[in-house]
């Protein structure tokens, strides 16, 4: 397990001893598919880390259609803003597959950060990093069209998750149900849009899921509609 909490950024500084330390604190669990971990307007008294798996944060309009704010995989860490502020979970985080998480007690986690000053650094240097994914993607649904939409979501999408290979980036990509979610769009006007990127080979399977991106391109594509 310490490798994986080594990978975590708020904890990435940490030595063994004290990242042993934060492990002795957490409690873990193993959650199917598709199940509710957090649950937008309850409590807060946790936070967790993600160790495998994926998960997606979302919230529910008033119309009741479900905006995804974000997808996190293994190494990430959710849940801390209502142990910062005490209120209520502002958002709701949903297994994507079979995962499993580390659960820090609010208790435990204001001792740690006594002990460890540095880590609220961190920590709110990773609040305002989500803060600002989501003022873009606000800002993606209500200026750009569907394509730009999407490619600067691929561009971000790459430069959190993506591993080089060969001319481009290889990523999971989620499935266009997952990314039409998060663009305000429909699953077909995705499928369309990533079948002609695929055609003009922006976009080229490996596998499955696997896909290298050609992300050059894609900048190129961006800044088109400057």
């Amino acid at each position: 397990m310490q490798h994986i909490f080594k990978k975590v950024p708020l904890f990435a500084e940490l030595n063994e001893d004290e990242i042993a330390a934060v492990i002795s604190i957490t409690t873990t669990h193993n959650v199917g598919k598709n199940n509710v971990i957090v649950q937008a307007g309850d409590d807060g008294n946790a936070m967790f880390v993600l160790l495998n798996g994926s998960v997606k944060i979302s919230y529910y309009a008033p119309d009741g259609r479900e905006v995804i704010l974000s997808l996190l995989e293994e190494g990430a860490f959710f849940g801390e803003m209502s142990l910062l502020d005490k209120q209520p979970r502002s958002a709701t985080v949903t297994t994507l597959e079979t995962a499993k998480i580390a659960q820090i007690r609010r208790r435990d986690f204001e001792r740690l950060l006594l002990k460890k000053p540095e880590l609220s650094l961190k920590l709110l240097s990773e609040v305002v990093s989500r803060l600002r994914r989501t003022s873009l993607i606000l800002e993606r649904i209500s200026t750009m069209d569907v394509p730009h939409r999407l490619y600067s979501y691929l561009q971000d999408y790459c430069e959190r998750f993506g591993k080089p290979h060969d001319d481009g980036i290889l990523i999971h990509l989620p499935t266009h149900q997952l990314i039409a979610d998060q663009l305000s769009t429909s699953r077909e006007t995705i499928s369309r849009a990533i079948s002609s990127l695929k055609k003009e080979a922006i976009i080229t399977p490996i596998s499955s899921r696997e896909v290298c991106i050609d992300t050059d391109a894609i900048e190129t594509l961006l800044l088109a509609i400057q």
